[in-house]
């Protein structure tokens, strides 16, 4: 098969776009250093508030000019080595078209033809006889041309395919290099999703779990009372309403305590915020789940899934998938992804949170325990639904095998 050496790039115009990325850089920063000089210059003749928002401005359009011209000079940079591997790459080929011609292979343009065949082997000579001697020269010279031709076609295959692999590679860092800008600002906005999700998690779990041991004391006190009344009612066994209603009473303790383990640990996070009125009402709201009352309809019949992922999480899911197509990647692996990894944090944290609820409750244990386990289930459910984030190449393979 002919081996083609086209290459689809041209090096002087990478240079010239590098030179004009590199003026674009040189203007940015010398605009950049005047905007910043009137800025400074203003102080001392424009004060009042009209001066301070001039200063303000002037101070962003400054801090934006000197961003614009260091992105402009990694581009200048990145197109300018990129040339340089062109060229290389260019010379490579051109190379090989010429060593390709001097063994005899057939070269038109950029494309380099196959070698001539080898030829067939000798006619056997009739018994007694000999082939004529020019036949016989005229095939060990064809043999030779066809194996002089094979191996320097061979080696152009080896020449071009390696030259066509840095070119490759070339792209490949380029693409990296202009994109480096974009990275670390689609990083940045991760890394303070990240956070305000794992803050907000970690308050809307606190206060979660305050309110639903808040309920369980509740529903134990109404129980106590209950099978208290009860021990003065003719005919019931006192020694056994006197026992449930001391377990009852025994399970009202222990939920008191879990409420205010888990609310005392919210109080000290927000510095008493917790404790008022506005305070609550964000707790509230970062509690709060799509479909939790929720009695038809579509979102009635996912209640059992919804009520258990906060909107908070939901919001950090659609920046976690607003960032990932930022990054390249689809949207449907970005969706898939997102939805898994809020799925499996939130199965995990809640699994974890049922685990350690019954354990606190059935052995009796100490009610601040109440709050490791808390804090444990939040940080379960994060801890699953980043290593699916970070996994999710692998899983996605995984699953496109198996379907496969």
């Amino acid at each position: 098969m002919p081996i083609d050496t086209h290459v689809d790039a041209d090096p002087a115009s990478c240079r010239t776009t590098a030179q004009w990325l590199d003026g674009v850089a040189r203007a940015g920063a010398t605009s950049a250093d005047e905007v910043v000089g009137a800025r400074n210059d203003s102080a001392g003749c424009w004060s009042g508030p009209a001066g301070d928002a001039f200063r303000d401005q002037a101070g962003r359009i400054g801090a934006a000019g000197d961003t614009t011209s260091a992105q402009a000079r990694i581009g200048a940079q990145a197109l300018d080595e990129f040339a340089g591997s062109v060229q290389g790459v260019l010379d490579t080929m051109s190379r090989a078209r010429a060593d390709a011609a001097a063994a005899g292979l057939p070269v038109t343009g950029e494309t380099i033809g196959d070698p001539v065949a080898p030829p067939g082997p000798l006619p056997t000579p009739p018994v007694g006889q000999f082939l004529p001697p020019e036949q016989v020269a005229a095939h060990e010279q064809a043999t030779t041309v066809a194996t002089t031709q094979q191996a320097a076609f061979d080696r152009a295959r080896q020449v071009t395919d390696e030259a066509r692999t840095r070119y490759t590679e070339a792209q490949t860092d380029l693409v990296a290099r202009m994109r480096a800008p974009t990275d670390e600002a689609v990083q940045a906005v991760k890394d303070v999703a990240l956070v305000v999700s794992s803050v907000t998690s970690t308050l809307g779990g606190l206060h979660g779990a305050a309110r639903t041991w808040e309920d369980v004391a509740a529903k134990a006190a109404l129980q106590r009372q209950i099978l208290t009344g009860l021990m003065l009612a003719p005919g019931v066994p006192l020694d056994v309403a006197a026992r449930q209603a001391a377990r009852s009473a025994a399970e009202e303790v222990r939920a008191g305590g879990a409420r205010t383990a888990n609310a005392n640990a919210l109080r000290t996070l927000t510095g008493g915020a917790s404790e008022t009125s506005i305070g609550g009402r964000i707790l509230d709201g970062l509690t709060w789940a799509p479909g939790q009352r929720a009695e038809t309809g579509l979102l009635a019949a996912a209640k059992p899934v919804l009520a258990r992922l906060p909107v908070t999480s939901l919001v950090s899911s659609g920046v976690g998938f607003t960032t990932d197509v930022a990054a390249g990647r689809s949207a449907t692996s970005a969706a898939a992804k997102q939805g898994t990894a809020l799925a499996v944090g939130a199965g995990v944290s809640w699994a974890a949170t049922a685990a350690g609820t019954a354990a606190v409750t059935a052995l009796g244990v100490a009610s601040v325990a109440a709050l490791p386990v808390t804090l444990v289930a939040i940080a379960a459910g994060a801890g699953a639904a980043y290593l699916v984030g970070y996994h999710w190449d692998d899983i996605e393979a995984g699953v496109e095998d198996l379907v496969s």
